[in-house]
């Protein structure tokens, strides 16, 4: 039997009907509605299985072969449908799911452990998955649904997004006492170190340079004396609280930032994470 779309279960339901009565105007009459639609509800079917169903006799309707498999599977279909219903509609309710939740790596360190050590205490039924990148990749990645939420800094607008602010910062140059003056250790790639170095073009602060991808190995530098990082102060703060901010060089504002696409499905799960993140003091 060929399938060219899948059928209406109320077509089924009423199929079922029309093959215990074996009588259009009976099978009509018992389920309350006109002949005329029942007569359609059947050419619907047929036309979706791609196979005559009935053969109309003078005494009334017979099932074919491909009719008699219907019925016979049938049952088994409406109970799969309607359990299925079922498990969708408790999913709605009970406090379970997978969900995904997308951090750069040092905004992870100091923004997600509170809020995850409630979260796996008070249900067993809900599951998180860590993503980690920059925070504008997870930005476009939450827009496109491919993350559920994202703890972000400074994220754009976007019209599909919902943009909760839990905290702010501020991204300025950090040494120890007696470093090396004259290196810079940043992350050149985060627009922050970006605007920040264009500020201090024209001082000729620093001759030499060392870069790395990680916040947390351009902290690690700056504790161990090898220059002035570029860093966000919970940062600076969360790795050794050593490090000082360099008087009279410019700083970054940032905001820190929950996320999630406006038409997130709202179940009792997804709307406790949210409440979660922008409620609990997570910062």
């Amino acid at each position: 039997m060929k399938i060219n779309t899948y059928p209406n279960p109320w077509d089924l339901r009423y199929f079922q009907e029309i093959a215990y009565t074996q009588n259009l105007s009976r099978a009509a009459e018992r389920l309350g509605i006109g002949q005329p639609a029942l007569s359609l509800s059947l050419k619907r079917l047929e036309e979706s299985i791609q196979a005559k169903l009935f053969y109309r006799r003078h005494k009334g309707l017979t099932l074919t072969s491909a009719g008699q498999r219907l019925l016979k599977e049938s049952n088994r279909l409406l109970a799969d449908w309607e359990a299925l219903i079922a498990q969708t509609k408790k999913s709605q309710n009970e406090m379970v799911g997978r969900f995904s939740l997308g951090a750069h790596p040092s905004v992870a360190l100091y923004a997600i452990n509170k809020a995850l050590k409630k979260i796996y205490s008070e249900h067993q039924g809900i599951e998180i998955q860590l993503e980690h990148d920059l925070s504008r990749v997870i930005s476009e990645r939450v827009i496109s649904g491919e993350i559920d939420f994202g703890i972000v800094v400074n994220p754009t607008r976007h019209p599909d997004l919902v943009i909760q602010k839990l905290a702010t910062d501020e991204v300025g140059f950090w040494k120890v006492s007696g470093g090396l003056k004259d290196v810079l250790l940043c992350n050149s790639h985060l627009h922050q170190t970006q605007s920040l170095l264009k500020k201090i073009k024209s001082k000729k602060v620093f001759s030499r340079t060392i870069t790395s991808d990680s916040l947390e190995v351009v902290a690690s530098l700056a504790q161990a004396g090898l220059g002035t990082a570029i860093l966000p102060t919970r940062v600076a703060r969360f790795f050794n609280k050593d490090l000082e901010l360099v008087e009279g060089l410019p700083v970054y504002q940032d905001e820190i930032c929950f996320i999630y696409r406006s038409d997130l499905v709202k179940t009792s799960s997804s709307r406790y994470l949210i409440d979660t993140f922008t409620n609990y003091k997570l910062l």
